[in-house]
Formats: C-alpha cells, sequence, structure tokens
C-alpha cells in the first residue's frame, strides 16, 4: 500500500517546502548569517519558483495586481510628502501636550494614530510620528512605550476602516469593486471598535506605571 506523503509530486514538495522557509524568514524577520530583509526573502522565494519551472514568467505577471500597488505607491508618496513637511511632527508634539492626564492622554494618542491611518498609510503614520512623540512624552517625564504601544495598535484598528488604509484593503476593494463610502460604512464601526480594545488594553496592562522609565 503506497504512503501518501511518498505518492505527493517532487515539485509540489519543493514548492511546500519554499512556502514554509519564506513564511519562516518573513516572520524571523531574516534569516540567521544572511543579511536579507522580508522584501528580499520574497523575492529570492519567487526567482526560485521561476528558476524550478514551478511558474513561469507570465504567471507572475498576472499575479500581480498593478492598480493596487498604483495606488498604494500614491499613497506612499502623499505620506512621504505630509512627513517632509512636518505633519506628523507637529501631530506627535500636539498630541503629546494636548491632555493633562495619562488616561486622556492614550486616548488622543489612539484616536490620532487610528484616524490618520485611516486616510494614510498606516506604516509612514507609525514610523513618521514616533520620534517626536517620545520627545514630547519624555519631557512630560512619561514613559512612551504604553503610547507607542497604543499608536501601533491603533494604526492597525484605525486602517482597516477604509479602502485605502493598507494594502489589504486596497486589494479587497479592488478585486470586489468596492468604494470608498461602502467600505466605511461596513467596516468603520468594527475599526472602531478596535480602537476602543487598544486603549481598553494598553491603560488595563499599564494603569500605575505610566511614569518616566528607569534607567
Amino acid at each position: 500500500m503506497p504512503i501518501p506523503f511518498l505518492a505527493v509530486p517532487p515539485m509540489t514538495l519543493t514548492v511546500v517546502a519554499l512556502f514554509v522557509l519564506t513564511y519562516v524568514g518573513m516572520a524571523l524577520g531574516r534569516f540567521p548569517g544572511l543579511r536579507i530583509d522580508r522584501t528580499g526573502i520574497a523575492l529570492v522565494a519567487a526567482i526560485l519558483l521561476l528558476a524550478i519551472g514551478a511558474l513561469e514568467s507570465g504567471q507572475v505577471t498576472e499575479a500581480i495586481d498593478f492598480p493596487t500597488l498604483f495606488i498604494l505607491f500614491g499613497l506612499m508618496v502623499l505620506s512621504a510628502q505630509y512627513a517632509a513637511s512636518g505633519f506628523y511632527d507637529w501631530c506627535a508634539l500636539r498630541v503629546a501636550q494636548a491632555a493633562r492626564s495619562p488616561a486622556r492622554l492614550l486616548a488622543v494618542t489612539v484616536a490620532v494614530g487610528g484616524g490618520l491611518s485611516a486616510i494614510l498609510a498606516n506604516d509612514v503614520v507609525v514610523f513618521a510620528m514616533t520620534p517626536m512623540l517620545c520627545v514630547g512624552l519624555l519631557a512630560r517625564r512619561l514613559d512612551p512605550r504604553p503610547y507607542l504601544i497604543g499608536l501601533a495598535g491603533a494604526a492597525n484598528a484605525g486602517s482597516a476602516a477604509t479602502v485605502i488604509g493598507n494594502p489589504q484593503n486596497i486589494l479587497i476593494g479592488q478585486m470586489g469593486h468596492l468604494d470608498f463610502w461602502r467600505f466605511l460604512a461596513v467596516c468603520g464601526v468594527p475599526a472602531l471598535v478596535g480602537l476602543v480594545v487598544v486603549y481598553a488594553v494598553v491603560w488595563l496592562a499599564w494603569r500605575g506605571r505610566f511614569g518616566e522609565p528607569d534607567d
């Protein structure tokens, strides 16, 4: 009686092995001993699939959703211009100076981070706001860590509200032919609930420990 595992074609086993290695590398961020990031890992995997004949060049081209990439590129350029103009720095400092109590300050951080991530590229929002937010919080002798965790969580939750909030939503909108307002009507409430959950979890986890961290 044949063993099912041995009956699998060698090409299929090779593709599955490449798939597993690729996702392990992307989860870790890099392979030990290799100076290659997640983007490089994905590109190497695609090249190997072409090299072993598992994919043809035409299939690779068909798998790329160019309209989604163009929209994402435009949003990244727009977000980068906001960063270059100092808009994110201004927002971060205003957030750090906005509220007196840690609870209100955390709420403002989550609200602003989530709101900006819904209409701009969420990755750029987090990277651009972090430095000046830390400066403002340390000036007030507050520990930046819970606020940065709240900012990161809010960026993820807020970006889920709109069709342009993150690359996944752009792809879903393109494939489903969903316009901005229809997508917002469906996903806006869950995203808002997500922001509330982010605030509640961070507040409960860091309650009483919002002071300046020990050296």
